[in-house]
């Protein structure tokens, strides 16, 4: 709807501008809308990402470390700038998006051609043109990458823009060479540790020992995974060049030397879940880029232009596309900050949501088991494997009363099926016959049926429904636990009994996708979530309304708590909920943020984003709370290992989760006390004394303590 209120002070405001200087207007007030702190902050996190470390603080210091070589900083800026000019010139907004993986390529163009030339006019506009070229090919390139083939684009833009440099550099006249100082090329070090230092350097265009020093440091506090694959992939591939060369000089001051170093920091411990597979292909890795970049160096110095980081990009892309039509679960979802902290966060994720995130509720009331689980031995195969028959048994097993021979006869027989989802009925049929006992119905296999729509984005189909049972039509909103209809044994069905299975579309019979069931006894032992097997009994646990209730927090609510050790109070807590851009939801101190989720079956923390020790203390006493408040019922979860630890015991479970994954978690096992007690026991692995956890509710359910050891916080 167009907005009247203040035309008249708009049209007020206008001035006529020349049509050749609006563009350039509007670009400087695009460049200064980018305020210096958050391009600064961009430049020192695209600087860090060149060798995949992450941080505004480490790419910092690895620009304080250039200054050793100022000339090749500058260009590198400049570069940077101009790709900033350039996208606001093509009217790109920026405002909300990560620049840091737009720049890094921009940034490396600019460097190669202060690594290449000397500072002057002509290398500025080159180190400009180059930028600019860079963040176009990156923009480009990206997006045909994520959108076809799911890859990251890497640096081939500024391989590609680095050709472009060098060819064009033949035949331009006002470019003088740059010189590297000798002091910075060798210090007396031994001439292997020398040439891994430089190549560390080189990265950065800075092929300097005292820069290569800077960087290997960084590497090592940042993580000890990174620094070994460094170590390890230089050492390996050059003992390879020397041994195939017969010469390890040459390979000790090769600059495609530094192709081993990133291919190995990639596959090692970036792209793929470090671990003894990971660390495997990426041997396997550098051998072939020790190969390719023999033999990409022999062709291309025919045309004089450089190898670069080419070998790592071709092998890097390969292997990466290999793993993902593959289906290779080591693939990392989204890496952290260091290969350690990948780790800790997507080890513990795999234990603790180990279902497919279709958990639905049972579709009944009472204790039924399972007569034919996923991947059955009747009908649940091949399309249809994902999906559950229950029957009703009497203590002898028995499915029926007497000689079974009437459909009255079988317990599960007229009972009734409820609703496992909140969302609407798509499909009904409610008029084929029920079978005989003895005989099945071939023509309709399905039966009495429906398929309900999940809120969730998926389908549950319900089948074998008594005839003109059902109780819901198309097109109606149904909440979990509503009346569907009653069991029956219609279509292909030789005894009464409720089949159920997901689906990602509407039809009947549609090929079944992986769900769960959340909320229920097995075996009588009460789970939050299971996959039952065959010949298991089964009940459904109530959820807690009064309990959901008082865990639903509404936006900008407020929580205060005091925070006590060992019963003295050292200061206050404050959070606030709020919603993030994608929807969901989080708990703000100011200082970190507590990303958390409420549903039908229980409330979640997920994870911690900051740090405040304080807010950190509800991630740990309450991980995982299931809307069911029973006495006596036990439930586990996992919390990663850094949340429980710190200091050198923390290093050493993040390092050693890389050879033995269940370090990486610690358990926690929950069950309440009393109806207004929750308490837990945190198992770390290794450690024999247990951390104890304990959550205090008033009598409205209301949270009003939270104790870990002996620390706590305590509602004001």
């Amino acid at each position: 709807m167009l907005d009247l209120r203040d035309s008249s002070s708009r049209w007020g405001r206008l001035k006529l501008t020349t049509p050749t200087s609006q563009p350039f207007t509007r670009c400087w007030s695009r460049l200064k809308a980018e305020t210096p702190f958050r391009l600064t902050r961009a430049i020192c996190a695209a600087t860090a990402e060149i060798l995949f470390l992450r941080g505004v603080g480490t790419g910092a210091l690895l620009l304080t470390a250039m200054l050793l070589q100022p000339g090749v900083l500058i260009l590198g800026l400049v570069g940077v700038v101009a790709a900033v000019l350039f996208a606001s010139l093509l009217q790109i907004d920026l405002s909300d998006r990560d620049l840091s993986p737009l720049l890094f390529n921009p940034l490396l163009a600019g460097l190669s051609v202060g690594y290449l030339f000397q500072p002057s006019a002509p290398t500025v506009f080159l180190a400009a043109a180059a930028g600019g070229l860079a963040f176009l090919l990156t923009w480009a390139i990206a997006h045909f990458f994520k959108t076809f083939l799911w890859l990251p684009v890497l640096s081939l833009p500024f391989i590609l823009v680095s050709w472009i440099v060098h060819l064009a550099a033949f035949r331009y006249i006002g470019l003088e060479h740059a010189i590297l100082p000798e002091h910075a090329y060798t210090i007396g070090l031994p001439i292997y540790l020398e040439g891994f230092l430089r190549t560390l350097g080189l990265i950065f265009f800075l092929p300097n020992v005292w820069v290569g020093m800077v960087v290997a440091l960084l590497l090592l506090f940042n993580s000890r995974i990174q620094f070994l694959l460094a170590v390890s992939s230089y050492a390996l591939g050059t003992s390879l060049g020397g041994i195939l060369t017969g010469t390890f000089a040459y390979v000790y001051s090769d600059p495609a030397a530094l192709n081993f170093i990133l291919v190995a920091l990639a596959i090692g411990g970036f792209y793929l879940l470090p671990s003894p597979r990971s660390y495997g292909l990426a041997a396997i890795a550098v051998s072939l880029t020790a190969l390719v970049s023999e033999a990409v160096s022999v062709f291309w110095a025919a045309v004089g232009l450089p190898v670069h980081a080419l070998p790592y990009n071709l092998v890097t892309l390969l292997l990466l596309y290999l793993l993902g039509m593959s289906g290779n679960q080591s693939l990392v979802r989204t890496p952290q900050a260091s290969p350690e902290k990948t780790l800790d966060a997507e080890l513990t994720a795999r234990r603790r949501y180990q279902g497919s995130g279709r958990a639905i509720a049972l579709p009944f009331a009472g204790r039924w088991s399972v007569w034919q689980g996923c991947d059955g031995k009747w009908t649940h195969q091949g399309l249809w494997r994902y999906a559950y028959d229950f029957v009703i048994q009497d203590e002898q097993g028995q499915t029926y009363r007497g000689a079974g021979t009437q459909l009255a006869d079988y317990y599960a027989f007229q009972k009734p099926v409820l609703s496992p989802i909140r969302g609407w009925v798509v499909r009904v049929v409610n008029d084929v016959p029920d079978c005989a006992i003895g005989t099945v119905n071939t023509d309709d296999n399905w039966g009495n049926h429906v398929v309900l729509y999940d809120e969730r984005g998926f389908y549950i189909e319900i089948s074998h429904f008594a005839q003109s049972s059902i109780a819901v039509k198309q097109g109606d909103r149904i909440e979990r636990g509503t009346l569907i209809g009653r069991c029956g044994n219609s279509g292909y069905s030789p005894q009464p009994h409720i089949h159920i299975q997901a689906q990602l579309t509407p039809e009947v019979g549609a090929a079944t996708m992986p769900f769960s069931f959340a909320n229920l006894r097995v075996n009588d032992e009460f789970c939050t979530e299971s996959t039952p097997d065959e010949n298991t009994l089964l009940e459904a646990v109530v959820p807690d309304q009064a309990l959901s209730q008082s865990l639903n927090f509404p936006l900008d609510t407020q929580l205060n708590f005091c925070v006590f050790h060992k019963e003295r109070a050292i200061g206050k807590l404050t959070i606030t909920n709020r919603m993030a851009i994608d929807g969901s939801f989080y708990f703000d101190s100011g200082k970190a943020k507590l990303f958390y989720s409420r549903d039908q079956d229980g409330f979640i923390c997920h994870r911690l984003q900051g740090d405040d020790p304080a807010l950190a203390l509800l991630l740990i006493a309450l991980p995982k709370l299931p809307l069911v408040r029973h006495p006596g019922y036990l439930w586990w979860d996992y919390l990663s290992i850094s949340t429980v630890t710190s200091g050198v015991r923390r290093m050493f479970y993040q390092f050693a989760s890389s050879l033995y994954p269940r370090l990486a978690s610690a358990r926690y096992a929950g069950q309440w006390q009393s109806p207004s007690t929750l308490i837990g026991t945190i198992t770390i692995p290794g450690i024999a004394k247990k951390l104890n956890t304990s959550v205090i509710f008033d009598r409205t359910y209301q949270l009003i303590r939270v104790s870990v050891g002996d620390r706590s916080l305590l509602r004001s």
